[in-house]
């Protein structure tokens, strides 16, 4: 059947034919789907004037022992739930400007959107007149209460939102607040915006008689003092290998792998992303910022068996298979489990120890397997079944 063929050629056959098969190597993910006529074993015997220096092949050897398994995922930097913010307005009015977006970086007491509400106006000027009413002032001089008087008329103010700074400028000038500026209460990041200039916000009664505040959340931020957490995500079928303690290696931009612990497993898989969750707390890494994926390595515990190099397996849309030498011309195509798994090996079942197993040319000895199953050679001249 090979008499006209050399491996250069079937190798060159395979660059047009056989790479619409191939998904790629190692991927564990890959070995799901199997075809019921891959799962025996099958000898493969080369062409006849296959020679030594024209094969394209390498080969590793198969070895038994133990292994500390690894699997790889990714994740993203999240905050904890208690540096997630509400930046909440306690005043009812409306929003006048908005001086912030998602994604801006804001600091402790800076602007974020400012009120505009008529009352607040007529609380100010009413304190002016206050201040300029000699004949009630001298009355409550009289009866003791006028220190006390101006305690609670300055702690109204503040509860409009005024700072010290304000209300002082508001004494000794006259100078009226029109619009109450609300701050950020931390360092941090926007995250939403949930208002808009000319927006109406009822956020309940303050008044100094009945002081009833529901409050109404403008914007959300995230404060950046404090440690962060990583969010890591796992295949459902994945879950069942890790748990809290899971050693894990984070893959910093520096190229620097940092190590850190699974301290939780979210029951719950993720609506968007349809995976199993985990956490692990990162504490403050400079490299690292809120939202920004990451490279995870999960250490699992050593797993004792059969292990091949990575390349070694053929992860097709069959099972997976990996070649073994039998002698110069002679392999055994032979169907495998794969067990687990590190950066460079697969744990296998069905490869016996010290085995050799094929590395590089896989492809080639798989187009003549399947051209072996599926002839294409006819009285030395080349026909391609479609």
């Amino acid at each position: 059947m090979f008499a006209k063929f050399e491996l250069a050629d079937v190798a060159a056959w395979l660059m047009c034919m056989v790479a619409t098969y191939a998904w790629g190597h190692g991927d564990t993910s890959q070995f799901a789907t199997s075809a019921p006529k891959d799962n025996a074993p099958h000898e493969l015997t080369l062409p006849a004037n296959a020679k030594e220096d024209q094969a394209i092949l390498g080969f590793a050897e198969a070895k038994l022992g133990s292994q500390q398994a690894m699997l790889h995922t990714y994740g993203q930097v999240a905050p904890y739930a208690n540096a997630v913010l509400d930046i909440n307005a306690y005043i009812s009015g409306q929003i006048r400007q908005v001086f912030v977006r998602a994604g801006d970086v804001v600091h402790k007491g800076q602007a974020v959107v400012s009120i505009f509400n008529p009352e607040f106006i007529t609380t100010q000027k009413g304190y002016l007149q206050f201040l300029k009413n000699e004949e009630k002032l001298q009355v409550l001089r009289e009866e003791g209460r006028l220190s006390d008087y101006m305690k609670d008329a300055r702690e109204n103010l503040r509860w409009w939102g005024m700072t010290e700074t304000q209300i002082k400028a508001l004494v000794d000038q006259g100078k009226v607040v029109e619009e109450i500026l609300l701050p950020a209460p931390a360092d941090g990041i926007i995250t939403d915006v949930f208002t808009q200039p000319g927006t109406l916000i009822n956020a309940g009664d303050k008044t100094m008689k009945a002081f009833v505040v529901m409050g109404r959340s403008v914007a959300r931020m995230v404060a950046t003092q404090g440690p962060y957490l990583i969010e890591g995500f796992l295949y459902f079928d994945q879950q069942s290998a890790v748990h809290p303690g899971t050693e894990v290696g984070i893959q910093l931009p520096s190229g620097k792998i940092l190590q850190r612990a699974i301290s939780q497993m979210v029951p719950a898989i993720d609506s968007r992303t349809q995976r199993a969750r985990f956490l692990v707390p990162l504490g403050q890494v400079p490299e690292l910022s809120m939202g920004q994926a990451v490279d995870l390595a999960l250490y699992l515990p050593a797993h004792y068996g059969v292990w091949v190099p990575r390349n070694a397996v053929l992860g097709q849309m069959f099972s997976p298979v990996v070649y073994i030498k039998r002698s110069t011309k002679q392999f055994l195509r032979q169907p495998v489990s794969v067990l687990s798994e590190t950066a460079d090996a697969l744990l296998v079942a069905g490869v016996p120890p010290n085995a050799t197993v094929v590395v590089e040319g896989k492809m080639i000895l798989e187009g003549l397997y399947r051209m072996a199953a599926s002839p294409v050679v006819h009285g030395g001249e080349h026909h391609h079944d479609d």
